[in-house]
């Protein structure tokens, strides 16, 4: 018998295996592992979304925090981990600026995952401590023109989700700030309100709360235009002209993972998209729910590198 008619048998006989394998996800445990720390608004998306999951699936989705390097920490975990459709990077548009923040850079977003599905959308809010001499954006851009260098920004770390807009900010209101990165965008907010810092821009939702209760002071949102979750704050664009940032979360899963894996979890997530009650949950903390075909989100994930590469270049963000 030759080899080759050899090798076909072995493969027949290893099919039902393999099918019978897939079909049979999941059979333990998945893991979601978010690339922030707990706290913050990509993390209030995961949470909300495994929710729903765990009603969904026969096996629980389980969730990991792994805050710290602008997501890299997370993302490496995540390239590293076996392609069985048991690991997962839940991550935000950080995850799209990484391969351009560093001249080796520490992962190669198409190589090394597949996008499985967008999750959600929503808008950032520029907030400051409540003691700086400022009640608008312009009069905030004055202060720092006045000031150079004395006041300070933090983020969920270099090149995170955070971090972008706020040099986008920096840059396009012709300002100097000097960046404190953390590891998520919870501690950020912490040292915000306890006033260790002047400035962030974060999440919607986790802000909501600091906004209503004073302990921050919105000056803008980053959307293009106003958001009907706060109609009253203007657009960061309203100030300067043309200034938008794009957040949004969504996941994905190590390079080689099984197609037929990537495609139930992205049906479960959209199923999970559509359920009143998670809608609600989104809705109440000013988010906008989305799901998607993984191949939907390979589009939507592609355009949002081409996004962060220009920022980056142009900004001059790149370290060694």
């Amino acid at each position: 018998m030759s080899p080759r008619v050899v090798l076909a048998i072995l493969l027949a006989l290893s099919a039902p295996t393999l099918a019978q394998g897939q079909g049979s996800w999941p059979d333990r445990p998945i893991k979601f592992i978010v690339h922030v720390a707990a706290g913050g608004g990509v993390d209030m998306n995961a949470r909300i979304l495994v929710d729903r999951l765990n009603q969904q699936l026969p096996q629980p989705v389980l969730i990991e925090n792994q805050g710290g390097g602008g997501g890299v920490i997370a993302a490496r975990a995540v390239a590293n981990a076996a392609a069985d459709g048991y690991t997962f990077l839940f991550a935000g548009p950080g995850h799209a600026a990484q391969a351009f923040m560093h001249k080796q850079p520490p992962f190669d977003p198409i190589r090394d995952f597949i996008p499985v599905a967008l999750v959600t959308e929503f808008p950032l809010v520029v907030v400051i401590k409540p003691s700086l001499p400022a009640g608008t954006l312009a009069e905030f851009i004055a202060l720092l023109k006045a000031e150079p260098d004395k006041h300070t920004f933090g983020s969920s770390g270099v090149g995170g989700s955070s971090h972008i807009p706020a040099e986008m900010f920096t840059r396009q209101a012709g300002v100097s700030m000097i960046h404190v990165p953390f590891r998520g965008n919870g501690p950020s907010s912490a040292a915000l309100i306890g006033g260790q810092i002047d400035m962030i821009i974060d999440g919607l939702a986790p802000q909501l709360g600091n906004i209503a209760d004073g302990r921050v002071r919105v000056l803008g949102v980053t959307t293009k235009s106003r958001t009907p979750f706060l109609p009253d704050v203007p657009a960061v664009s309203e100030t300067l002209p043309g200034y938008q940032f794009p957040m949004w979360v969504g996941l994905f899963a190590p390079a080689k993972t099984p197609k037929p894996i990537v495609d139930r979890l992205a049906a479960e997530i959209s199923k999970a998209m559509q359920d009143p009650l998670t809608r609600k949950r989104y809705a109440d903390v000013s988010v906008e729910p989305r799901g998607s075909t993984p191949e939907e989100f390979d589009a939507f994930f592609r355009e949002q590198l081409k996004f962060n590469e220009e920022i980056i270049i142009s900004a001059k963000l790149q370290q060694d």
